[in-house]
């Protein structure tokens, strides 16, 4: 069954961003993958998402800046967070900006995919999501 919400994925890990885009779309997502935070930045102001999933480490840009830099164009923007890096000043500024949750790497795919779900299920349709 095809479903309707919109979701971005962006991590810089190339494999593992294809990953997570094929385990989401097999849940019936419409789902679209960037590889940086440049451009995962410029799909946000161009395309409407309801869920963007976002690693923290992308190389130039960290996810928390993703996040802070698209919160001026999407201020509902939820995010789920995922990374090998976690520490609790990490999770604390994510939270802040109002990540829904933080998932640590290594990850169980099904509790990715009940995270997703939940995030759905508890706001109704969501503008964007974080990994």
């Amino acid at each position: 069954m095809k479903n309707e919400r919109k979701i971005l994925i962006v991590d810089d890990d190339r494999d593992l961003c294809n990953l997570i885009y094929e385990i989401i779309k097999n849940e019936g997502y419409t789902v679209h993958k960037v590889y940086d935070g440049n451009t995962a930045i410029n799909e946000i102001k161009n395309k409407k998402y309801d869920l963007m999933i976002i690693d923290n480490k992308l190389g130039k840009m960290s996810g928390i800046q993703v996040i802070e830099n698209t919160k001026n164009y999407f201020p509902e923007l939820k995010t789920l967070m995922i990374s090998a890096f976690g520490n609790n000043t990490t999770k604390c500024r994510a939270y802040e900006l109002g990540v829904f949750d933080f998932i640590d790497k290594p990850f169980d795919i099904s509790n990715l995919i009940n995270k997703v779900s939940q995030v759905f299920s508890s706001t109704g349709k969501i503008s964007h999501y974080l990994v």
